[in-house]
C-alpha cells in the first residue's frame, strides 16, 4: 500500500458511536508512542471533553503532548493545553483527533451534519457527522497545519512551536508497513461499527416496540410529550447538561378548537387534530422532529434553522393547517418561534412569541426576539 492509497477518508455519515470508537483508538496509539507523539482533539462543546478528562491527564502524564478544543466554559486537567472556543468558531461544529509522530500519524473526524434521528436510541447516539480518516502522514499534517491556523492566539508558544516541529518532522514520510496494516484494519472495522449500530438499532426496536409505542400519540401518530423527553434523555423545560447543535423551537397552538368540540363533537375533533398532524408533518424538513406537546399543542424542533428558515416552515404550518377541514370543520393556528436554541429549550420565549401572535389575532407567526 503506497501512501498516496491509504484511507483519506470513509466517504460516508458516521453515527457518533462509531466516531467515537475511533478517536479512542488513536488515544491509545497515542500513550503506547508516548512522550513522540502529539495529540490534537476538537469535542465541540466542554462537557464532551470532561467526561474525557480523566484520559487526556493519563495521556499528558504519560508524556504525550495534549491539546483540546471547545466551547463552553474551560476544563482544567494537569499537562493538557485546553484552547476556548467561541460558539461560532469553526472548529465548534467539529468532532475529530489527530495524532502526529513520527512512527504513526493518523486523523479521524467528522464535520457535525446538524440532524436529528428520532428513531434513534436518544438524542447522542443518533447524532451523525461526515466523516474523514487518513493515515497518510502528509494529509494527518495538512489536518494539522488548519488546527494551527484556526487555533491561532489560543495556542501557547511553546504548544504551538511543538505542532510546528512535528508538523515539519512527520509531512514527507511513508509509511511504515504496521501503519499499513492498521490503515487496513480500520477500514474494516469502520464498516463492521457501522453494521454493528443497525443490527443494535433492528433488535432495540424489536424489544422495545411495545415501550416506545409509550411514546407515540395514538391520535396523530407523532411523538407525545413523554417521548420527547424520554428521547431528549430529560425534561426539556428544566435545565440539564444535554446539549444539541443549534436548534430552532417551533411552538404551535391551535385557534379557539375547543369551538369545533361543541359545534360539531369530539369525533370530529379528534378527526381534525389527526390530520393537522399529518399537515404538520408534510411542512416541515427532512430532519425536524414534531411532537403533540398536549391538548391542541404541538413542538417542531428544527436543527440547524437559520431565523429565515424557521419563518418560512412557521408560515408554511400556518397556510396549510387553515386548509385542513374535516366534516365542515376548521381551524387556524397561532405559531411562536426561537430561533437557534439549545437543550434546555426556551420553551418561556416560545411561549411568549405565541401569544404575541394570538393577540394579533391568531393565524400568524412571531418570531421571538
Amino acid at each position: 500500500m503506497t501512501p498516496s492509497s491509504l484511507p483519506r477518508g470513509v466517504g460516508q455519515p458516521l453515527s457518533k458511536p462509531t466516531l467515537t470508537t475511533l478517536s479512542r483508538a488513536v488515544e491509545h496509539y497515542a500513550a503506547r508512542i508516548g512522550s513522540d507523539a502529539v495529540l490534537v482533539s476538537t469535542f465541540q462543546r466542554a462537557h464532551y471533553f470532561a467526561q474525557s478528562a480523566e484520559r487526556y491527564a493519563s495521556l499528558a502524564a504519560s508524556g504525550v503532548t495534549a491539546v483540546v478544543a471547545y466551547a463552553g466554559d474551560q476544563v482544567v486537567v494537569p499537562g493538557v493545553r485546553s484552547v476556548v472556543l467561541d460558539d461560532d468558531h469553526p472548529l465548534a461544529s467539529e468532532w475529530g483527533t489527530l495524532l502526529l509522530s513520527t512512527s504513526m500519524s493518523v486523523y479521524v473526524g467528522g464535520d457535525d451534519l446538524v440532524v436529528l434521528d428520532e428513531s434513534s436510541l436518544d438524542v447522542e447516539s443518533g447524532r451523525r457527522f461526515r466523516a474523514h480518516l487518513t493515515f497518510d502522514h502528509e494529509a494527518v499534517t495538512d489536518h494539522a497545519q488548519r488546527y494551527v491556523d484556526l487555533l491561532g492566539g489560543g495556542l501557547d508558544r511553546t504548544t504551538a512551536e511543538r505542532l510546528v516541529e512535528a508538523i515539519a518532522d512527520c509531512r514527507h514520510l511513508g509509511p511504515s508497513s504496521g501503519q499499513q496494516a492498521i490503515a487496513a484494519a480500520t477500514a474494516v472495522l469502520v464498516q463492521r461499527l457501522e453494521d454493528q449500530q443497525r443490527t443494535l438499532a433492528v433488535t432495540r426496536d424489536a424489544l422495545l416496540a411495545e415501550t416506545e409505542r409509550a411514546d407515540i400519540d395514538a391520535l396523530t401518530g407523532l411523538l407525545n410529550r413523554s417521548g420527547l423527553e424520554r428521547w431528549l434523555g430529560a425534561d426539556p423545560t428544566r435545565v440539564s447538561t444535554t446539549e444539541l447543535p443549534p436548534t430552532g423551537l417551533i411552538l404551535v397552538d391551535l385557534d379557539d378548537f375547543k369551538a369545533v368540540n361543541d359545534r360539531h363533537g369530539h369525533a370530529v375533533g379528534d378527526e381534525l387534530l389527526a390530520n393537522i398532524g399529518i399537515s404538520i408533518r408534510g411542512s416541515i424538513r427532512p430532519g425536524d422532529v414534531v411532537c403533540r406537546w398536549g391538548g391542541d399543542e404541538f413542538v417542531v424542533l428544527c436543527p440547524g434553522a437559520s431565523d429565515d428558515d424557521l419563518t418560512s416552515i412557521a408560515d408554511r404550518l400556518v397556510a396549510s393547517i387553515a386548509e385542513v377541514r374535516v366534516g365542515g370543520a376548521s381551524v387556524t393556528a397561532s405559531v411562536g418561534c426561537q430561533p437557534s436554541s439549545r437543550h434546555p429549550f426556551p420553551i418561556a420565549a416560545a411561549d411568549d412569541a405565541l401569544y404575541r401572535a394570538k393577540a394579533a389575532g391568531g393565524s400568524t407567526r412571531v418570531l421571538s426576539d
